[in-house]
C-alpha cells in the first residue's frame, strides 16, 4: 500500500515521499525531520493507526495525519478524528481526492503554524507570571487565578476601579486552564447599544435583523471551547440581562430569528468597576445573574494600594514601551522613582502606562528623570491641588462623587484634556463624554 501511495502521487505532484512499514519507525523519523504530512493505515502490526495519531498530537497540534481504513471501520476512524487527525480516506483510496487534500493540507500548514506560534507568544504575554508585584494583595490576585483556572464552568467576577488589569487577569485565567485550546473573545458591554449588543453576542439569522442580507455567528458562538470576557458587565440592559442568564444556566442560546437551540462550551468571565453593593443596590443589575456569574470573585487592587510595587511596575512596563518604540531604556533616576511612587494614581496601572508612553516618547536620554515626567507630577502648584490631596464632601452619591473628582483633575491641570484624560485613566473621548453628562463642558 505505501508503495502503491508512493507511485502515484511521485506521478502526479511534486511530492518527497518515505515509505515506513514500521509505525515506530515512522514516529521515529517524524521526530527528527518533521515532514510536511503523515499518511498512516488504521491497522497495524505495532500499533494502531489511532494511537500514531495521538503521539504525534502530543509533540505537533499541526501537522496533517490522514488515515487510512477499510469501510467496516469507519467507527475507528472517527475515533481517530477524535484524537487528532486531519481526515481519513477509505480503502480503496481515491486518489485525485487524497491529492486535493493533501494540498490543502500544505497550503493551510503556514497559517496554522503562525496560528499556534501566536497563541505560544499570548501565553506567555498572559501567564499568571505577568501579574507584575511583590505586595501580598498581588500574590492573592496571582493565586486566585491559579486556583480557580482549572474549574472551566465557574462563572467568574473581577472587580476594581479602572485601569487595575482585569482583561489581564481574565487573560490570564484563560491561558491558565483548559479554555485555552479555545478563542479568548472580550467584549465591552459599555460600548454598544442595546440591539447591536444582542446581535454581537448571540448571533442572527438572514433577516433578522430586517436588512441583514447574510447569518452571522455571536460571540458566544465563536468563543466555543474557550473564554468570553464581558467587560463592564453591570452596563448590559435588563432585557439581555434575562438572556445572558438563561444562557448561563443551559449553556445553550438561539440565533436572533432562529428556532434552532445551539450548545456551546465557554468559560465566561465578567468584570465591572463598580462596587458590590452599588451593582445589587442601585444599577438596575439583577441579582439572580450577579449570584450566577459571580460564583468566584475578585477584587484587583488599586495600584494606591500596592504603592512599593509602584517602581517594579514601572520599570516593567517601560522596558515593554520602549522595546514597542524601539527606544533606549535602562533605569529612573531616584527622584523621578520618588514623584511616581508618591503619586495617588486615580487611573491605576493604565494612568501609568500612558504615563511612561509619553515620557519614553520625548525623552532625551535612556534614563528617564524629573524633567521626563508629566507636569502635574512635579512642582509646588501641582501638588498643593494632586489627586492625593482632593477632598470630596461627603453624602454626594456616586455620580456626584465623579462629576466632582472629574471638576478637580481638570482644575488640576489649568483645563488640559489629554492631561487630565491620562490622570483618570480614561481616553479623551470618554472623558469628553462624562463631560457632557455632567455638564462640565463651560
Amino acid at each position: 500500500m505505501g508503495e502503491l501511495v508512493r507511485a502515484e502521487l511521485s506521478r502526479v505532484g511534486d511530492f518527497r515521499i518515505q515509505v515506513f512499514d514500521s509505525p515506530r519507525a515512522c514516529l521515529d523519523a517524524v521526530g527528527e525531520d518533521p515532514p510536511d504530512a503523515l499518511l498512516t493505515d488504521l491497522r497495524m502490526p505495532e500499533m494502531s493507526g489511532i494511537e500514531v495519531v495521538r503521539e504525534i498530537r502530543e509533540h505537533d497540534a499541526n501537522l496533517p495525519v490522514f488515515v487510512i481504513t477499510a469501510f467496516a471501520e469507519i467507527d475507528s476512524a472517527i475515533e481517530a478524528l477524535k484524537a487528532g487527525a486531519t481526515e481519513y480516506l477509505t480503502k480503496p483510496i481515491n486518489f485525485p481526492g487524497l491529492i486535493a487534500l493533501l494540498n490543502k493540507a500544505l497550503d493551510a500548514r503556514p497559517l496554522l503554524d503562525e496560528a499556534i506560534q501566536s497563541r505560544e507568544r499570548a501565553r506567555r504575554l498572559y501567564s499568571v507570571d505577568a501579574i507584575i508585584g511583590e505586595h501580598e494583595l498581588v500574590h492573592e490576585t496571582r493565586e486566585f487565578v491559579r486556583g480557580i483556572a482549572a474549574a472551566s464552568r465557574v462563572g467568574v467576577l473581577l472587580l476594581g476601579e479602572s485601569g487595575t488589569g482585569k482583561n489581564l487577569v481574565a487573560r490570564a485565567i484563560h491561558h491558565a486552564g483548559a479554555s485555552d485550546r479555545g478563542r479568548f473573545v472580550a467584549l465591552n458591554c459599555a460600548a454598544m447599544p442595546p440591539e447591536v449588543l444582542e446581535a454581537e453576542l448571540f448571533g442572527y439569522t438572514r433577516g433578522a435583523p430586517s436588512d441583514a442580507r447574510n447569518p452571522k455567528r455571536g460571540l458566544v458562538e465563536i468563543a466555543d471551547g474557550g473564554t468570553l470576557f464581558l467587560d463592564e458587565i453591570a452596563e448590559l440592559p435588563a432585557g439581555l440581562q434575562a438572556r445572558l442568564l438563561n444562557f448561563l444556566e443551559s449553556h445553550s442560546f438561539r440565533r436572533m430569528g432562529s428556532a434552532r437551540e445551539r450548545e456551546v462550551d465557554v468559560r465566561i468571565i465578567a468584570s465591572t468597576n463598580r462596587p458590590v453593593d452599588d451593582l445589587l443596590e442601585d444599577s438596575g443589575f439583577r441579582s439572580d445573574l450577579f449570584y450566577r456569574i459571580a460564583v468566584a470573585n475578585h477584587t484587583l487592587p488599586a495600584l494606591r494600594d500596592i504603592r512599593s510595587d509602584v517602581p517594579l511596575l514601572a520599570r516593567h512596563l517601560a522596558e515593554r514601551i520602549a522595546a514597542d518604540l524601539g527606544r533606549e531604556f535602562r533605569d529612573f533616576d531616584d527622584k523621578a522613582l520618588e514623584l511616581l511612587t508618591a503619586w495617588n494614581w486615580p487611573g491605576n496601572v493604565r494612568e501609568l502606562r500612558n504615563l511612561l508612553e509619553r515620557s519614553l516618547i520625548f525623552a532625551e536620554g535612556p534614563v528617564l528623570g524629573v524633567a521626563d515626567l508629566p507636569a502635574y507630577l512635579q512642582g509646588e502648584r501641582r501638588s498643593s491641588r494632586s489627586a492625593s490631596t482632593y477632598r470630596i464632601p461627603p453624602g454626594l452619591s456616586l455620580k456626584e462623587a465623579e462629576a466632582h473628582y472629574i471638576r478637580l483633575t481638570l482644575e488640576s491641570t489649568d483645563g488640559k484634556v489629554q492631561e487630565a484624560a491620562d490622570m483618570l485613566g480614561i481616553s479623551r473621548k470618554n472623558l469628553w463624554e462624562k463631560r457632557k453628562r455632567y455638564g462640565l463642558l463651560d
